[in-house]
């Protein structure tokens, strides 16, 4: 059997549950050879996760993955074998997180306007340290009995076609892959079938993301 790697891997950093250290540890645990660290908007735990696998034989692969907005859904775009130290993509990657930040915000706003009762702070502090996401905003919910799963929390609150969505403010996925090329890494698009898009509509994403330079799609 061939040495088994994965190409999508979250951290505490933004909505995983295992630390950066943990990951390797579980990485040596399952038998694989590689991860790529892909957390959301950040960066963060990557030289944490290299360092915790020196003198191991788990390959930490740098990655991020973008949210970004398209036809006003989410479409994730992950960044592989990039440069985290790089500073010009640091600065873009600012950018991306004051886009995610103010999308919060909106959202918040929203879910207090359904009754619920939230705030920056106390997502914060159910979750320091990490970068934001609606899977956060989902836990906080789950946490507070506002809803009984995760699930029933983007079906009500948190999807794409749900009440307190909040798209992102027109980062494309197209910006994300030129700047992943421009850091010399690999772009691929993040579990394609989720984001609930016609086939046509699809299709042309696709042919969109190669066309800016994306080398391909995650599949099942």
């Amino acid at each position: 059997m061939g040495k088994l790697i994965d190409l999508h891997v979250h951290s505490d950093c933004s909505d995983g549950t295992c630390s950066p250290e943990e990951l390797v540890e579980l990485a040596k645990q399952k038998g694989l050879s590689a991860f790529a660290l892909t957390d959301h908007d950040t960066t963060e735990g990557v030289a944490r996760a290299r360092h915790a696998a020196e003198g191991t034989e788990v390959c930490v692969i740098p990655g991020i993955e973008f949210s970004t907005s398209y036809e006003k859904r989410d479409v994730h775009v992950l960044g592989l074998g990039i440069d985290p130290e790089d500073e010009y993509f640091q600065e873009n990657l600012d950018r991306f997180r004051n886009s995610r930040d103010r999308r919060n915000e909106e959202m918040i706003r929203k879910m207090q306007e359904h009754g619920i009762s939230i705030t920056q702070e106390e997502v914060e502090k159910l979750f320091p340290d990490a970068v934001i996401t609606r899977a956060h905003f989902a836990r906080f919910l789950v946490e507070k009995k506002f809803v009984g799963s995760t699930n029933e929390a983007f079906d009500r609150y948190l999807g794409d076609r749900a009440c307190c969505f909040v798209p992102r403010e027109k980062v494309t996925p197209f910006q994300a892959v030129r700047l992943i090329k421009e850091n010399g890494g690999y772009a691929v698009l993040a579990h394609p079938l989720i984001y609930g898009f016609s086939k046509g509509k699809l299709e042309e994403l696709v042919r969109e993301m190669k066309k800016a330079g994306a080398e391909g799609n995650e599949a099942i």
